[in-house]
């Protein structure tokens, strides 16, 4: 499946006014079962079924993680009063990156 057609369905499953990082369309074409892997996955969160994460540096998010084969991941932020706001879809560095932004993850580094 091409980036473009995840986003359209992205979108019917999360809304219209999803956004997407910019490292998204390069991505999207190293998911193997895109269908299994992310698209059944959004429509669980959009259904309410999975729990989120309560993101610490904005309160206003919650925070869906998932894992795409062995070093992709995919995060998905919700605004607590229902509206889905950005899916990102990159590498592990990026997801680390991101997360420590988030308040998810603190420094790793040892000194």
């Amino acid at each position: 499946m091409h980036a473009e057609e995840l986003k359209v369905k992205l979108r019917d499953i999360l809304g219209n006014q999803i956004e997407f990082n910019k490292e998204f369309d390069k991505y999207t074409d190293t998911i193997k079962n895109i269908d299994d892997n992310l698209i059944e996955w959004c429509k669980i969160i959009k259904e309410g079924k999975l729990r989120a994460n309560r993101a610490p540096n904005r309160e206003d998010a919650l925070v869906f993680i998932k894992k795409i084969g062995s070093s992709n991941r995919c995060i998905v932020i919700k605004i607590k009063n229902g509206i889905f706001t950005e899916v990102h879809l990159a590498d592990h560095a990026y997801y680390d990156k991101l997360r420590k932004e988030l308040g998810l993850k603190s420094d790793s580094k040892y000194y």
